[in-house]
């Protein structure tokens, strides 16, 4: 066996016998180039080291079941590229339902336009209705956001959501209600008649 193999079967080991040491040695040694790597895909260094951070804590949470012949490197690597990858679908949902939620409102702010709210609507514009939604729901934090957007777009119930976000049906409830509260504060100008 050669001597990286040996090292890397050690520190992996180590890892999961539960030796923080060994995960801090591991974290060292890779976490810079990691987030490099992260970069060239997301294309912003602060989503990057956040997705290593995330890829981290993942490898330290399923410790346990790693395999002593594994490469670590490449381990990380992969898990970071599949973690970037994940990211960039997400981030084009969100952007798509984002604008789904727009041309929804803006329907409807055009057929209430068409009833006895004819007076109110008519200095009422819908560009600014629309940026205005728009900015409302990409000021919200992300997992506030991503919740919204696929309870109100995707019509996921609470328990889809909560898989797949990988959080509590608790959070999710919690997160759609500060969604849903920014959100009215946000448009509070325009939905004054609902």
């Amino acid at each position: 066996m050669n001597k990286d193999k040996l090292v890397n079967s050690e520190l992996t080991r180590l890892i999961k016998r539960g030796e923080q040491s060994a995960f801090e040695l591991l974290f060292k040694l890779y976490h810079a180039s990691l987030c490099n790597f992260a970069r060239v895909y997301v294309k912003n260094y602060d989503v990057a080291n956040e997705i290593v951070q995330e890829t981290f804590i993942k490898i330290w949470e399923i410790r346990s079941t790693l395999d002593e012949n594994l490469s670590l490197k490449a381990f990380l690597y992969k898990c970071v590229h599949n973690n970037c990858i994940n990211y960039i679908k997400k981030e084009k949902t969100v952007i798509r339902l984002t604008e789904e939620f727009c041309l929804e409102l803006n329907y409807r702010m055009k057929f209430l336009q068409q009833d006895t709210f004819d007076h109110y609507f008519e200095t009422l514009s819908m560009e600014e209705l629309e940026e205005t939604a728009r900015k409302a729901i990409d000021d919200l934090p992300d997992q506030c956001r991503e919740v919204f957007l696929l309870s109100r777009f995707k019509g996921l119930t609470y328990q889809e959501i909560a898989t797949h976000q990988n959080i509590s049906i608790n959070t999710v409830k919690t997160q759609l209600s500060r969604a849903l509260q920014k959100i009215r504060f946000s448009l509070k100008n325009f939905l004054t008649i609902f």
